[in-house]
């Protein structure tokens, strides 16, 4: 599965710009979905801790807790913030073709791996979830 999103990504930094463009701001819905994601998953994981847990399932929970809230609170607006900033080169690029389109290409390849890095992160944490409970 892994070299399939690697063989997609690559065949498209040979596209055109307007492609990435349109990739990239499939990238901030999919940050959207997993912001949504994460809030019921936090949902979750309260109200089953109310469910009177283990302490080793509460302790479990918390950990997971605790790295659900980084991932969402840190990771995804990271992510979102750095989509936006590649979109802005993006427009700059497009009014001054004279800037290193080269460059834009390299960090949409560097942002698409950070993407799936934190897809990778994320379905993680909701397998922990899915065991645990």
């Amino acid at each position: 599965m892994q070299q399939i999103a690697s063989a997609k990504s690559s065949f498209l930094l040979d596209e055109p710009l307007e492609v990435l463009h349109s990739e990239s701001m499939e990238w901030l819905e999919e940050l959207e979905l997993l912001k949504d994601e994460s809030v019921f998953l936090h949902a979750l994981i309260i109200g089953k801790a109310k469910q009177n847990l283990s302490v080793f399932k509460a302790k479990e929970s918390k950990d997971i807790e605790k790295h659900l809230i980084y991932v969402s609170a840190e990771k995804l607006d990271d992510l979102k913030i750095e989509v936006l900033t590649h979109e802005r080169f993006l427009a700059r690029l497009m009014d001054n073709m004279n800037l290193d389109e080269q460059l834009y290409r390299r960090r949409h390849k560097a942002i698409t791996e950070k993407i799936h890095a934190c897809e990778k992160e994320f379905k993680g944490i909701f397998s922990q979830l899915k065991n645990l409970l």
